[in-house]
């Protein structure tokens, strides 16, 4: 039996249910069919989040985001490699995905009216998902994920559904005990909202400019606008904050200790998360591709790949990816990649677009 940690109705919970269960557009659709179609019974749900939910600027080739929510690793990477989406043994997936889960694959589908595209899996039993979204989460990499706007795309049954809506509900309602160090003095609901995404994004492997963050924002402020003024009306009544004129203030302030519990949960964070990108290597058919993709698009930047090879050979130690790109960016395998144009990701130092060997 799942343990949701299941709440009684409240404001907060329908505001989160309410955009959650907002139907998704047609290509999410067509993602979240995809990947139901190639893990069956194996999915428990579907958690559909990023840049394409909250359409924050996203290209033709952005890649559709999922937390793909399972009954268990060995019977959804089975299911996968049956459906000629897995690239690597099952039991190496599983044996990845147990370690500092979620895993990440990506699956690609094509649909007769979106056309072709890539969904970009964080893979992670329901079970712990739910627990990731608890005050005894691991890391950040979950919950820092679902504080913003996301989609119920699917789930299996009523159980997994209420799950997934409470863990949603909680990822926002925990926001508070983490971001306390970082709040203004005084603030609105704006300014905490924009100081969430601030010191999440300053935290992760790739940190994002202010620029970035803004625009994220922008994408977003609809939707938070909806819920968070209810979580701090909550802290209100709970005695937390006080409100003077709609500006809030910490009635009791983040003293040192609290503040150094701050660094430590993030600096623990992002090492996590650093341990993770090995697994992405061997899990995701063309990673650095996918990676270099990215830094591309987001920098406009591009070096020559011989370079990053005689930079990096480790790097570089198989065939190159037959497509690692999202809608419309796959490449046959005779593709003549020689001359096209890559940059690596400064904070990696020079990199190929190489795969590792099979």
């Amino acid at each position: 039996m799942i343990r949701a940690d299941i709440m009684p109705a409240d404001r907060l919970r329908a505001a989160v249910e309410a955009q959650a269960l907002q139907p998704p557009g047609e290509g999410a659709r067509a993602a979240a069919d995809a990947i139901v179609g190639a893990g069956g019974a194996a999915v428990r749900g579907l958690i559909f989040f990023g840049s394409r939910r909250t359409a924050a600027a996203p290209d033709p080739w952005s890649a559709y985001d999922f937390f793909v929510a399972t009954r268990g690793y060995v019977r959804f990477y089975e299911a996968l490699r049956a459906a000629g989406q897995a690239h690597r043994p099952p039991w190496v997936l599983c044996a990845l995905n147990r370690c500092l889960p979620p895993n990440q694959v990506h699956l690609r589908w094509r649909d007769p009216a979106a056309g072709e595209g890539l969904a970009k899996c964080a893979v992670i039993e329901l079970e712990r998902l739910v627990r990731e979204t608890t005050a005894e989460r691991h890391d950040h990499f979950c919950i820092g994920r679902l504080f913003q706007p996301a989609s119920l795309a699917y789930a299996a049954d009523e159980e997994a559904r209420e799950s997934l809506l409470n863990a949603l509900t909680r990822a926002r309602r925990l926001t508070y005990t983490w971001i306390r160090p970082w709040l203004p003095e005084r603030f609105d609901v704006e300014d905490y909202c924009r100081t969430l995404l601030e010191v999440s994004m300053r935290h992760e492997i790739r940190p994002e400019p202010l620029a970035r963050v803004q625009a994220l924002w922008e994408a977003q402020r609809a939707e938070q606008l909806a819920v968070f003024p209810l979580l701090l009306g909550e802290l209100v009544d709970k005695g937390e904050l006080a409100v003077d004129h709609g500006r809030f203030a910490l009635r009791r302030p983040a003293a040192r200790p609290e503040q150094w519990r701050g660094r430590v949960y993030f600096a623990r964070s992002l090492a996590r998360a650093t341990l993770r990108w090995p697994k992405y290597v061997v899990s995701v058919r063309g990673w650095l591709d996918y990676l270099l993709r990215k830094v591309e698009r987001r920098t406009g930047r591009a070096s020559s790949p011989a370079r990053n090879s005689a930079s990096c050979p480790c790097c570089c130690s198989g065939r190159s990816s037959t497509g690692s790109g999202a809608r419309g960016t796959a490449h046959p395998a005779t593709d003549d990649r020689s001359n096209r144009r890559r940059t690596g990701p400064p904070w990696l130092g020079p990199t190929s677009s190489g795969r590792p060997g099979r």
